[in-house]
């Protein structure tokens, strides 16, 4: 008995799906390392060598340091979520990870991130907690916020929505 296959292109696509080609690939995770911070898809990460607690307690004066005021706590599970506003309105997001003895902390400042602000925060709890040296306080944050990545605003409006404005109106639907 023979057997025969109408669509031949169905085993290469099962064989390709067996060995995983066919799966998406994995997503960034920023590595940062205990000296240097890492930025990546709009937040910081960073990992200090100190208990959870240590760094919850002086999390609130590396805000001020930065001009950030703090405006809620939540804990979930082991991770510790704290919400806080820059002084021009973005939020900001700590979240605070035990690591392995260790403690992960991530920051992501507005909506699509502020690389500046983040790595300076994250650079304030190391001065805070003694792992850094001394560093004097920023009389002005450092801040550069990312640009919307799905409206630029690159030229003028009439640019901007020239197609909209060259479109014909029209008071009735006509297939």
């Amino acid at each position: 008995m023979e057997i025969t296959c109408r669509r031949p292109w169905l085993w290469v696509v099962l064989a390709a799906f067996a060995a995983g080609c066919a799966l998406p690939g994995p997503r960034f995770e920023p590595t940062p390392t205990l000296e240097k911070p890492a930025y990546g898809g709009g937040r910081a990460v960073g990992v200090l060598s100190k208990e959870p607690a240590e760094v919850l307690s002086v999390l609130g004066d590396a805000l001020a340091d930065l001009q950030m005021t703090e405006t809620k706590r939540s804990r979930d599970g082991l991770d510790f979520k704290i919400n806080a506003r820059t002084t021009d309105d973005r939020s900001v997001l700590v979240t605070v990870k035990p690591q392995q003895g260790n403690t992960r902390v991530a920051c992501r400042v507005g909506w699509f991130g502020d690389e500046p602000l983040s790595l300076a925060l994250i650079e304030r709890l190391g001065v805070r907690l003694g792992t850094l040296p001394p560093a004097a306080i920023p009389e002005t944050p450092p801040s550069r916020p990312a640009a919307n990545p799905f409206f630029s605003k690159e030229g003028p409006d009439r640019e901007m929505v020239r197609d909209f404005a060259d479109a014909p109106y029209r008071a009735q639907v006509v297939p």
